[in-house]
């Protein structure tokens, strides 16, 4: 099937080349209505030299720093003119002809937001759909009892068909320009949950959020948090009071703060005391978090 919609596929890389070629590679026979931006964040690994001698149709963006993965993103969706926009991870392979697919049954459907199918490597199901998290499951959590009751997970029958969900991957997400433009983009204060945010922002202006399950996109992840094992714990539970903060009640945030204080000192004790050798990686990076943590509610410091 072929299109004659206008695309801004747009990808966001740091040091993450070898991975980045692959997708690359997978894309590079979309039709001349998609174009394709790469914004890199100042990576040390060849990324730019990489792209410039072997993908001469890719517009390449060097935003000059690593000023983080919306900021990037809003970069390109900024300059494009694309009548739809594409988010696309770099540990991406699109498994053709999956976008052309995949953005024909979006505007067949009116979506406001869609995403697709994701897999493994293993050609395994990738969850990527959830319902937006709360207090009740950072509670649970709390109690590891976040491993019995998955009251933010959809049933994996779900995704052996199309249907209208809350949340979706930022792996690979298509929406129009109309939508970014009436939306805005991903939000710069928040370092994880930026998909969340986003499609709770679509809904709530009246569109849908679909999954599609028939085009097919593997997605390896998990490259961050090799890299940076305090940030990412930090990340998660930072950005879920900003997203409570933002979308919430004041009530909500304040026990979710309680709960997360709880969630981090509980932590310390447990991976530092009870496994003082086997997780001591663990209770740093919890360590870390609640320092972090602290600056954001005391300092009000929106940056971290």
């Amino acid at each position: 099937m072929e299109t004659s919609a206008t695309v801004d596929v747009v990808i966001v890389s740091y040091n993450v080349k070898s991975v980045l070629k692959d997708c690359l590679h997978s894309i590079a026979d979309l039709p001349s209505g998609f174009t394709i931006y790469v914004v890199d964040n100042a990576s040390s690994d060849g990324t730019a030299e990489m792209i410039q001698s072997e993908f001469p149709r890719v517009e390449f963006i060097s935003s000059g720093a690593n000023i983080g993965f919306s900021p990037a993103n809003n970069l390109a969706m900024q300059k494009g003119k694309g009548e739809y926009i594409l988010l696309l991870n770099p540990d991406t392979i699109v498994k053709q002809p999956a976008l052309i697919d995949w953005l024909n049954l979006h505007i067949e459907k009116q979506a406001g937001l869609s995403a697709c199918k994701l897999l493994n490597t293993d050609q395994s199901l990738q969850i990527s759909a959830w319902k937006t998290p709360g207090v009740m499951d950072s509670l649970l959590e709390l109690f590891y009892l976040h491993r019995l009751f998955h009251i933010t997970q959809y049933p994996e029958e779900m995704y052996q068909r199309d249907a209208e969900v809350e949340n979706v991957s930022g792996a690979a997400m298509l929406f129009s320009r109309k939508v970014f433009d009436e939306v805005g983009g991903l939000d710069p204060n928040l370092f994880w949950m930026e998909d969340t945010d986003f499609c709770y922002r679509v809904r709530s202006s009246g569109k849908k959020v679909i999954y599609f399950h028939e085009p097919e996109i593997v997605h390896i992840g998990g490259q961050s948090s090799k890299s940076n094992y305090n940030r990412v714990i930090s990340n998660q539970l930072i950005s879920r009071l900003k997203f409570t903060r933002k979308h919430r009640s004041m009530v909500s945030f304040v026990v979710l703060t309680l709960i997360i204080y709880l969630h981090c000192i509980s932590r310390i004790i447990g991976f530092g005391l009870i496994y003082p050798l086997k997780r001591n990686a663990k209770a740093k990076a919890y360590i870390y978090s609640f320092g972090r943590l602290n600056r954001y509610i005391w300092k009000k410091d929106m940056s971290i």
